[in-house]
């Protein structure tokens, strides 16, 4: 699960590079001429549906969603701003569906064929029915009223409000918030926390969530299928759940907590540790338990003879010691041949053993608990074997 959780969580983080990108159309190719730490500003008219991308080295990127079919640019940090036309219609008086958003500073200038090179704090209006996808490495991103969001960050905070149709967001070091949005959500982190308030799905949207190590902090979450990993840290649920929904909570050694209505109805599935019980504000009626799966037998352990590694190791007149064999009947052990007499007489010279370690499978849990809530109208999955489950009435 670290593997997987942290590849998740890089392979976001990382997803929006923009390096390579060639030039279709170069809208304001010759804008220029400011002086040095003067404000840029550049414009450009887009579909109200347009895809823009942006990406900087170092720096805060800012996006707000506007009711204008236009994408303006603004940093007192940059050099120069340009514009890239990628979509297949190359008609200039066609606004365009898909724009590369060029931000340069001196360093990078000097090698204009590399993005995501600048270092610059960069504030962006889109349309609001817009797709942005921006990254930076070393900065945090704000997003406020853009339909569809695709953020990563390596070392920053990432902040999305308002987002009404899909969000994938990740940090390899950083933080992540949503808030009030709408539409299929996918969360990742490795050391930060991840924390969504107030968000809302249709019948075919999810909401997924992992970290390796941060905290998972979900409030007012009614999207129908919720899912939410993490290795080490602690989550956290508040609120209604929503009707036939499925929340599904998988945890190493962090705890759990779902906090709920005095009212909620629910059924539970759970995996939990033998040395762990569910502590329970509500009342459970359990429709059954299995208990913990007999340990695999474990096998005999199988002798190698290897050659010795020192053949001076015989003393004349004594043979060396040699650790215990445990002898395994199916793999017989090979005879040396005895070495010439020497002063004291005949000495045998044995081969050395090692004993080589079976593999020992452990059953990674447990046992499984079933129960009821209410007339269980949604469905809560938990597998925890580490933590603490406790279901807490609000």
């Amino acid at each position: 699960m670290i593997q997987k959780l942290c590849a998740v969580a890089a392979a976001t983080g990382l997803l929006f590079s923009l390096a390579g990108l060639t030039p279709a159309y170069n809208e304001n190719q010759n804008a220029n001429g400011e002086k040095p730490g003067q404000k840029i500003e550049r414009s450009l008219r887009v579909s109200s549906q347009s895809l823009i991308t942006l990406c900087v080295a170092s720096g805060t990127l800012t996006i707000t969603g506007w009711d204008k079919q236009d994408v303006r640019v603004r940093s007192a940090d940059a050099e120069q701003i340009e514009f890239r036309r990628i979509d297949k219609t190359k008609d200039p008086n066609v606004p365009p569906t898909h724009v590369d958003v060029m931000v340069s500073d001196n360093a990078s200038r000097a090698n204009p064929k590399r993005d995501c090179q600048a270092i610059a704090d960069v504030d962006m209006e889109v349309p609001a029915g817009a797709t942005v996808q921006v990254q930076t490495f070393d900065g945090d991103i704000y997003t406020v009223g853009v339909a569809t969001v695709y953020a990563g960050s390596q070392n920053g905070d990432i902040n999305i409000e308002r987002a009404t149709r899909l969000v994938e967001a990740g940090s390899l070091g950083g933080s992540i918030l949503l808030k009030d949005s709408s539409g299929r959500m996918s969360l990742s982190s490795a050391s930060g926390g991840v924390e969504a308030v107030n968000v809302r799905g249709a019948t075919d949207d999810t909401f997924e969530v992992g970290t390796v190590s941060g905290d998972i902090q979900l409030d007012r979450i009614s999207t129908p299928k919720v899912t939410a990993k993490t290795v080490s840290g602690t989550m956290m649920m508040t609120g209604p759940l929503a009707k036939s929904g499925y929340y599904a909570f998988t945890n190493v050694t962090g705890n759990l907590l779902l906090a709920l209505p005095h009212d909620a109805s629910f059924r539970l599935n759970a995996k939990v540790s033998d040395k762990q019980d569910i502590i329970s504000d509500f009342v459970l009626k359990y429709l059954g338990e299995t208990p913990t799966p007999p340990s695999a037998p474990t096998p005999m352990p199988r002798v190698v003879p290897v050659a010795p590694a020192n053949k001076a190791t015989a003393v004349a007149g004594a043979a060396p010691k040699q650790p215990p064999a445990v002898k395994d009947p199916k793999t017989p052990v090979p005879k040396e041949k005895e070495k010439p007499a020497a002063k004291g007489g005949t000495v045998t010279n044995p081969p050395v053993i090692v004993i080589e370690k079976p593999a020992v499978t452990v059953a990674p849990y447990v046992r499984r608990v079933e129960a009821i809530c209410g007339t269980g109208d949604a469905t809560i999955s938990v597998a925890s074997f580490g933590g603490t489950v406790r279901l807490k009435k609000l």
